[in-house]
């Protein structure tokens, strides 16, 4: 009896065993290993689970960051480039618009059949061609050569050209600036594109015993008309230094992360090549890239360094006018070292805690297997408190976790959620295991999500949705990413959800889309205000243009901005003297001049408006026309953005249908038609669309106002 009572668990007698059926006992640590090693298997799947989806998330949002840093570098590098382009073009444009210019050019394509004649001195003393019956006048072409390569040289050396040539439309370059060298094949072809299509054309960059050049080619109309009319008479010919500006332009800016590289690609002949000032060779052929479209940019995406062999992500941008991409790239290598940090943490955090699981579970087996009772008793004591120390770490953490975390069988039940899920159902962990999308979140929320399921399910990969739901009668909107979860042997036995609550960002964006609209409409109520004749004419034109921008397919930006500019598009004639703008007769010359500094006006109320759009840019642009007839720029062609083409014709539209001091209204159809009438004016696209809006009900309804006031 001593010996039976000296520990917890005696040894059955001989006599009791065969008195007695077996006991239990011998069961029970089989019993005990087998919950220990259930036990150690969850703590290892959390453990797993949990720092992938945290790693999952963080590489996400790295490489979200990175296609947003890359495209902003490339987009601004590709802007400055062009602006500066753009003002290289402009002295050539003053070259071709001189009328000096234009009249020498005039002459000598008159007179080209004699250009040999001319070259040995024979031309002094013929008529010009086509001077009339009889009326020849002597003009000595040959002797205005020199003058005009002086006057040539001069320009070149005064605006920083390198080299300047006037060419005829047989390739021939009849006046050069001094030092230039002979014109070349290649130069003669680009002329003839120029002379072509009638407008300025920029050559492929070149290595020249200068360096990196740029030729830029502008036709040269007859003189005794208008700049963009008739057929050209020649070519100018100008050719830029670009080693030290591109140098500059492609520099690391002051930020630049490690691994980040700026390249400029440009495509001649079929073929790409990578324009490197400084470096030897300059111009370097580029392969592993498809790029033939000059409007359209890179994709961000993971491909080959450009001229090296390493991995990088890169993005590019084109470059307005030549056919040149700005290409931003980062080596993938720098990318993996941010990312390696987070995951190193992440793992050795994971890896802690199985191995303290671990090392509890060894000590509970080893102190299991002894043979004295109170040790083993012990054993259990510290175990339960080593667990219960790891239960409680874990419920901290799980605790303070804001995001909704939950473990969704294939059946579409939680098996799992974390106590912020939980809270925001207001209910109960435990009551709330078992529920469905459609006990949480209504059907209508749950089949959407369904979606959602099965694209992550097929995929294999994180899928990150939106969703404005009713959690606990309270409208939410939420941040979605879900990601397929396996068990031990890699099947899909489920989804990890990941679910943020986004509802104070969002309303905060709603917010300040209301303040946006309220500012704009007391904006466009001031403008009525001061002439009756513009009343309703803002929120006409925001309708036909926002219904024109959505049929064309405009994005939710573009047809933000849109909508935002037609609303001000009156703003600036706040500055225009009431008895102009009320003036019962049609505007004198001096006061139509008066009436176009509104968009100067618009540009001072607007400029330090904030809206996050291009919407300064779209109100500036509504009265220049594709022909360059518009001002305040005389912007023509594709400079002038779909937003400005989109509110000028439906900015002519509302005008010619609504009736002013000085006139009636004219019906739509006539208004439509004079814009059809004028397609060099006008985008064709832009007006057939809003002929389709106006003879539409939406038109009907915007149109039943009109002549109101």
């Amino acid at each position: 009896m001593v010996m039976a009572e000296a520990g917890p668990d005696p040894e059955p007698t001989a006599a009791s065993a065969g008195a007695a059926a077996p006991t239990p006992t011998p069961k029970r640590p089989r019993v005990r290993r087998a919950r220990g090693i259930w036990v150690l298997a969850i703590i290892a799947v959390i453990a797993v689970v949990v720092p992938g989806i945290a790693i999952q998330t963080k590489r996400t949002e790295l490489r979200a960051d990175l296609e947003h840093r890359l495209g902003i570098l490339s987009r601004g590098r590709a802007e400055v480039i062009g602006a500066w382009l753009e003002g290289q073009a402009h002295p050539i444009g003053r070259l071709v618009e001189s009328e000096m210019v234009r009249l020498f050019a005039t002459e000598m394509d008159l007179a080209r059949a004699d250009m040999a004649d001319m070259a040995a001195g024979a031309g002094n003393g013929k008529p010009t061609a086509g001077a009339g019956d009889g009326a020849g006048v002597n003009v000595p072409l040959a002797a205005q050569i020199p003058f005009m390569s002086q006057v040539l040289s001069d320009f070149t050396r005064a605006e920083g050209f390198l080299a300047g040539y006037l060419i005829n439309r047989d390739g021939v370059a009849y006046v050069t600036s001094a030092g230039a060298s002979e014109l070349s094949p290649a130069q003669a072809a680009v002329a003839a594109r120029a002379m072509s299509r009638g407008a300025l054309v920029y050559g492929a960059a070149r290595l020249a015993k200068a360096g990196l050049v740029l030729d830029l080619f502008a036709p040269i109309f007859p003189a005794q008309g208008e700049a963009a009319r008739g057929e050209p008479v020649g070519v100018a010919l100008l050719s830029v230094p670009l080693g030290a500006r591109l140098s500059a332009f492609l520099a690391p800016p002051p930020l630049a992360r490690p691994g980040e590289r700026l390249k400029l690609l440009q495509l001649f002949g079929g073929e790409l090549f990578q324009i490197a000032p400084g470096e030897s060779p300059p111009l370097r052929s580029v392969g592993g890239l498809e790029l033939s479209d000059p409007n359209v940019g890179l994709p961000f995406a993971r491909r080959g360094a450009i001229g090296e062999g390493t991995e990088v992500l890169s993005v590019g941008t084109a470059v307005p006018g030549p056919a040149w991409w700005v290409v931003q790239e980062i080596d993938a290598v720098a990318v993996n070292q941010r990312l390696n940090g987070f995951i190193a943490a992440a793992v050795a955090l994971a890896v802690l805690v199985v191995l303290a699981v671990a090392a509890a579970f060894g000590a509970f087996w080893w102190r299991m297997a002894n043979e004295h009772s109170a040790a083993l008793a012990e054993q259990y004591r510290r175990l339960a408190a080593r667990i219960d120390a790891q239960k409680r770490l874990l419920d901290s953490i799980n605790n303070t976790i804001t995001d909704y975390i939950g473990l969704k069988a294939l059946d579409g039940t939680y098996t799992y959620l974390n106590p912020a899920f939980a809270r925001a159902m207001g209910r109960e962990v435990e009551t709330s295991i078992g529920l469905d999308d459609t006990a949480i979140y209504g059907k209508g929320t749950a089949d959407r999500l369904k979606h959602s399921d099965r694209r992550a399910l097929t995929s294999g990969a994180a899928v990150t949705v939106h969703e404005e739901v009713y959690l606990n009668k309270c409208r939410r909107h939420l941040q979605i990413t879900k990601v397929p979860y396996r068990d031990e042997s890699g099947a899909v036995s489920g989804l990890v959800s990941v679910t943020r609550d986004v509802t104070e960002l969002v309303e905060a964006q709603q917010r300040r889309e209301r303040a946006t609209r309220q500012t704009v409409a007391a904006l466009a109520r001031a403008v009525e205000l001061r002439d009756p004749y513009l009343a309703g004419h803002s929120r006409r034109l925001a309708g036909f243009a926002v219904a024109v921008a959505q049929r064309l397919g405009a994005s939710p930006d573009e047809t933000a901005t849109v909508e935002i500019a037609a609303n001000l598009s009156q703003i600036g004639k706040l500055g225009i003297p009431r008895q102009i703008l009320a003036k019962p007769d049609r505007l004198s010359a001096a006061e139509i001049v008066e009436m176009r500094k509104h968009l100067d006006h618009a540009a001072t109320i607007l400029r330090d408006m904030d809206f996050g759009l291009p919407v300064l840019d779209a109100t500036q642009q509504m009265h220049e026309r594709l022909d360059g007839g518009g001002y305040p720029k005389g912007l023509a062609g594709a400079r002038i953005g779909r937003a400005g083409r989109i509110l000028g014709a439906c900015d002519v539209f509302c005008a010619r249908v609504e009736p002013r001091s000085y006139r009636d209204g004219i019906s739509a159809d006539e208004a439509l038609h004079i814009l059809e009438s004028n397609a060099e004016r006008y985008d064709t696209d832009v007006v057939a669309a809003l002929r389709a809006v106006a003879e539409s009900i939406a038109g009907e309804k915007l149109m039943a106002d009109v002549g109101a006031a």
